[in-house]
């Protein structure tokens, strides 16, 4: 199995994202009248690229050192999705690992709680199934209440997916997943509004652009979505 690594967000400064997914369309049928339609869709991968800006030894030394251990192709890359316009904003760290960091609540900054022996509040950014959904359902049913709006982004089991449309009806939200489910989820599974991309890099040598004068510039990476975790183990 691949080495999965973490992006680090948080160091590197991601500029000029890209963000779709790539429809896997088969070949299509023309009519006499010159009208084509495709015959249908084998497939959806979803793709990033972006730049990282580095103007310092901590940039330059930290990006190195991420492509010193990406090895080109060779390892998957778990990424925060840069999405200015998704539902969590550029970054958020509002994750269910940070809930799982401080189940109390974040504390002040010098660690310091409220009286009551509690910190802030984490923001919830997940949702729920509430409802069992089968391998290769369009439409999926929520526990978000608020809703959930179309032409946004979300990762299930960190496979990620476009938001077609939502509705609300009778207090229950049904999104319209675009590409479909690639695996069932049972009633209570998680969905995360804050998506997580998983990939491997498709850059050719990665990390050979000049720097000016040797100082600073940008790298550009581009990954593609990694869909052999949907293999079973045969191990």
């Amino acid at each position: 199995m691949a080495v999965l690594l973490e992006f680090p967000v948080t160091a590197l400064k991601v500029r000029n994202p890209a963000i779709a997914p790539a429809y896997n369309t088969r070949p299509g049928h023309e009519a006499t009248n010159g009208m084509r339609r495709s015959t249908g869709m084998s497939g959806a991968q979803w793709k990033m690229k972006f730049d990282v800006l580095v103007h310092d030894e901590a940039s330059v030394r930290t990006m190195r050192a991420f492509l010193f251990q990406m090895e080109a192709d060779s390892s998957l890359v778990r990424i925060r999705m840069p999405d200015r316009y998704g539902i969590d904003g550029p970054f958020s760290l509002a994750t269910q690992s940070v809930r799982d960091q401080y189940p109390d609540g974040i504390p002040f900054a010098t660690d310091a709680m409220y009286a009551t022996g509690v910190g802030h509040a984490v923001p919830t950014l997940e949702t729920y199934f509430s409802a069992d959904a089968d391998l290769g359902a369009r439409e999926v049913y929520v526990t978000e209440t608020g809703e959930i709006p179309a032409g946004c982004a979300i990762s299930i089991d960190e496979f990620c997916y476009g938001i077609g449309g939502s509705w609300i009806e009778d207090g229950q939200q049904r999104l319209r997943l675009s590409p479909v489910l690639r695996k069932p989820a049972s009633a209570g599974a998680t969905i995360s509004l804050a998506p997580v991309f998983v990939g491997f890099c498709v850059t050719d040598s990665p990390g050979y652009e000049a720097l000016v004068q040797g100082w600073y510039g940008e790298h550009t990476l581009e990954f593609i979505e990694d869909l052999t975790r949907l293999v079973e183990s045969v191990d």
